[in-house]
């Protein structure tokens, strides 16, 4: 049921005819004036600072964005914190903690999802970007708390934490921030102009004013036109900020029963199946078929997706006879990686021979120098 609702919205932001999706188009365009509103009102009274803003003693970096779905955010805290680590930097990962196991009193519940020397929460627990930033940051502390503010307080008391990186916060208006790093995918910028429920802004685009850095992700997979057009637009709306160049680098592959890691050849002329559960999957099979694999069919689940065994299932039915000879093999990301680690394991009947998890970084191509010195000069 989920699945069709999501899928129903989704047609019906993405301008699909029928009389149905022409009138909750209409509705979502009247709700999203009303959201436009709010956020105005909500940003006046923190610009005139009716509620003011807190500030807790220690550097804070904020890495967010202007759209809801996947513009890069948890490698691009990946990266910061590893920056700020080889700094010296005591370094604590501030997340909301979206999507973890209900808890009550979550308002103002604190969890440590790593202390920076091992794991102490689920995946379930911790929720699908916290548990995913703890495993690539074994050495960094990561806390979900949806008060960000008492988070901070608490990194900087249990672990003395000298730079809090906080996850999603360009609309956290009410923690005060050192900088703030704004993730912008090449591949889908500003989604279709409109803001939720209409589309998928947060904000009006003309927030960005407010940006210190924009880190452009997927930076490889438009045009150099397509980029320069978006460079343009960002210095239009803020000419203060610096703009950098990313790309998400594979790394290898990784298998999900064995641990066994491969070489990014491997996938190199392979017939491939792919299905994930992101906010942006076509940049997922982009990839994949920019290292040589032949996708021969796709699965897209919904973003955050609670993977069932009877996923894998239909996936494997659909893909039964080539699965068996072995022709096709079965790739899905890093995130959809952490979702699948609850329903499968070595010792369980398996559904697929394996299944392969493309490991990814993000890398700085453009900027890296004026980036370093930047956030040398803030922290």
């Amino acid at each position: 049921m989920r699945e069709k609702i999501i899928g129903f919205y989704l047609a019906c932001i993405n301008n699909e005819r029928g009389k149905i999706h022409s009138l909750f188009r209409s509705l979502f365009f009247i709700l999203s004036r009303f959201y436009y509103l709010a956020i105005k009102i909500r940003w006046l009274i923190y610009k005139l600072g009716v509620i003011p803003k807190t500030r807790i003693p220690c550097a804070v970096i904020s890495v967010g964005n202007i759209t809801w779905g996947g513009t890069g955010k948890t490698p691009a805290v990946i990266m910061i914190a590893k920056l700020l680590k080889e700094m010296g930097k005591r370094v604590t990962v501030l997340s909301r903690g979206y999507g973890r196991r209900k808890e009550k009193d979550k308002k103002n519940k604190i969890s440590i999802v790593s202390d920076g020397k091992g794991l102490i929460l689920s995946s379930r627990e911790a929720g699908d970007e916290p548990y995913l930033l703890s495993k690539n940051l074994p050495d960094v502390s990561i806390i979900v708390g949806k008060n960000r503010i008492n988070s901070g307080k608490y990194a900087i008391e249990r672990f003395a934490t000298e730079v809090v990186v906080l996850d999603d916060g360009f609309q956290y208006w009410s923690l005060n921030r050192d900088i703030d790093i704004v993730t912008i995918d090449c591949l889908d910028p500003y989604g279709n102009g409109y803001l939720i429920p209409r589309g998928s802004l947060r904000e009006p685009v003309s927030h960005l004013s407010r940006a210190d850095i924009f880190l452009l992700t997927r930076a490889n997979l438009v045009s150099r036109d397509d980029l320069h057009r978006i460079i343009g637009d960002l210095e239009r709306l803020n000419s203060h900020s610096t703009i950098l160049e990313s790309v998400h680098r594979p790394k290898y592959l990784q298998g999900s029963f064995s641990g066994e890691k491969k070489n990014l050849d491997f996938i190199k002329d392979r017939r491939v199946v792919a299905f994930s559960s992101i906010g942006n999957p076509y940049s997922f099979e982009k990839t994949l078929e920019g290292l040589g694999a032949e996708i021969v069919k796709i699965f897209q689940f919904p973003d955050h997706h609670d993977y069932q065994r009877n996923d894998l299932r239909k996936i494997e039915t659909a893909c039964r006879t080539d699965l068996e000879k072995r022709e096709v093999i079965a790739v899905t990301t890093e995130k959809d990686g952490v979702r699948l680690e609850r329903i499968i394991s070595p010792e369980a009947d398996r559904v697929f021979w394996e299944i392969w998890i493309l490991k990814v970084e993000l890398e700085i191509v453009r900027g890296k120098e004026e980036w370093q010195r930047k956030i040398e000069s803030y922290i």
